[in-house]
């Protein structure tokens, strides 16, 4: 039971890590181009169901964009 407990551990450990890569990627895309793209938009809303895998760094840059967002300074494109 142990072993299965590990293994379900590193699967985790192994796919906080994908998405967080992702994250910074999705994050510094949406910078350059100051736009959201509606696959940006659906992965930011899936990494905000699960607060908990957020640095608090990604969780500021979220909070960035969104201010962003809202001064009209990053437009959204559907």
């Amino acid at each position: 039971m142990g072993q299965l407990s590990d293994l379900l551990e590193k699967m985790n450990n192994s796919q906080a890590k994908s998405k967080t890569t992702s994250l910074e990627l999705v994050i510094s895309n949406i910078f350059a181009a100051r736009k959201i793209s509606a696959s940006d938009r659906q992965f930011l809303r899936t990494v905000l169901l699960l607060p908990n895998l957020l640095s608090i760094t990604q969780q500021k840059q979220i909070k960035q964009i969104y201010e962003e967002l809202m001064a009209g300074r990053i437009s959204i494109v559907k």
